[in-house]
């Protein structure tokens, strides 16, 4: 898979850890990036995004979203969207840190960047 394109500023591509979320187009501090839209779960998945206690949505963009210890994105629960958190440049990965939202990882995995086990806020 070369990429896949979702919406005017997203694609699907080779990132940090498989496929990642790339943006199309340059994106300001605090912009509404995207709102998260699927099946929701009681239990996590390896691709599902924590949205509130005993509740993970299975979206199509999110499901592609990389972790990172330095993000610059940010999930807000009550909406259900993701914002910037700083200024992303054209070409950029769209990358969030899981052990902030996520109470416990389907999959837990050693970070690339700082070598940490990466397992979720609860563990």
């Amino acid at each position: 898979m070369k990429y896949r394109r979702f919406s005017p500023h997203f694609i699907i591509k080779n990132g940090i850890h498989g496929l990642g979320v790339f943006t199309t187009a340059d994106i300001k501090k605090g912009k509404i990036l995207f709102k998260l839209k699927g099946k929701i779960l009681d239990f996590p998945t390896r691709t599902s995004i924590q949205i509130g206690k005993y509740q993970h949505i299975e979206d199509q963009i999110g499901a592609h979203m990389n972790h990172s210890c330095q993000p610059n994105a940010k999930l807000y629960k009550r909406s259900h969207t993701f914002k910037s958190t700083k200024n992303i440049k054209k070409g950029e990965e769209i990358t969030f840190n899981y052990n902030q939202n996520e109470d416990k990882l389907a999959a837990p995995f050693t970070c690339a960047c700082c070598g940490r086990k990466i397992r979720g806020r609860k563990n």
